[in-house]
């Protein structure tokens, strides 16, 4: 679940706090690797990133990153082991994945490196169908016949835990593309933080026509990468909360590695603006 501006900001917060000196029992460790990306029905083809935490004194390396490109990278889909082939010099592990929609199975993924092993499970859980009623965006019309789209960054309380991405169409959603500035949207299973502070208000507003149509993904989530994702928030969008939680925020990658390694069920659907309107 980097891949846009939110795995972006994922990325280099584990790459920040995996090169912190160990000053005090409270700091988090330097890390062989960060993993990013995992499994999706969307595609058969299937990407995974290697990075190397830097050090804070290494401006240029912490602004482009430090890709691996020696690791043995496979993912078990609970048949075979399919082996991931780097794109030259990127860091960037791809495969061609037949059975990518083995829903409520378990996906692994195994790196071998450096002389080390890392291990990581994600379960696939199917994607509920996308409801127009209960997308997380409001439309109000706005001067000269357009309109003006409020899509919210977290919603909590939902019933289960999604992701969720809108685009003009025309715009669409690369799995490959870990560098993109994805403005994804998440509905937590639980509460606010703090319903009253300014961060957890966060929303991209945009302006469009009326006869304008929108591209909408939705995401499923495990329960592990759900806990996963709000504990990072904690440390990024929300940050500063009274009820946020200080401290290391570990991934499902085994050993002495960070990061999560997911396996998301994906739906698209296009929609006019005026039927959305209309719910």
């Amino acid at each position: 679940m980097k891949l846009s501006a939110d795995l972006w900001i994922l990325a280099v917060f584990l790459l920040l706090t995996g090169c912190k000196k160990q000053e005090n029992p409270f700091v988090s460790p330097m890390y062989d690797l960060i993993v990013e990306g995992g499994i999706n029905t969307y595609s058969k083809h299937q990407y995974i990133r290697l990075i190397k935490p830097v050090g804070f004194a290494n401006e240029e390396a912490s602004l482009n990153l430090n890709p691996i490109s020696d690791a043995l990278v496979s993912v078990n889909d609970g048949i075979r082991d399919v082996p991931f082939t780097e794109i030259p010099g990127t860091g960037i592990y791809t495969a061609v994945m037949e059975d990518n929609d083995r829903y409520f199975s378990d996906y692994t993924l195994t790196i071998k490196y450096d002389h080390k092993e890392y291990k990581a499970v994600d379960q696939l859980r199917p994607v509920f169908p996308i409801d127009a009623n209960y997308i997380p965006l409001s439309i109000k019309k706005a001067q000269a016949g357009g309109v003006r789209l409020t899509i919210p960054k977290h919603t909590f309380g939902t019933t289960n835990a999604q992701q969720w991405l809108i685009l003009p169409e025309g715009k669409s959603w690369d799995p490959g593309k870990f560098n993109e500035s994805y403005p994804y949207s998440y509905s937590h299973v639980y509460g606010t933080p703090n319903a009253l502070h300014p961060l957890i208000q966060k929303a991209r507003i945009v302006d469009s026509g009326i006869n304008d149509n929108l591209v909408i993904y939705k995401y499923s989530i495990s329960d592990d990468y759900s806990i996963y994702l709000y504990s990072v928030f904690q440390e990024t969008d929300w940050k500063g909360l009274l009820s946020s939680i200080p401290g290391n925020v570990k991934g499902n990658i085994s050993g002495n590695a960070n990061g999560f390694f997911y396996a998301i069920d994906v739906e698209v659907q296009t929609k006019s603006i005026k039927e959305l309107m209309g719910n």
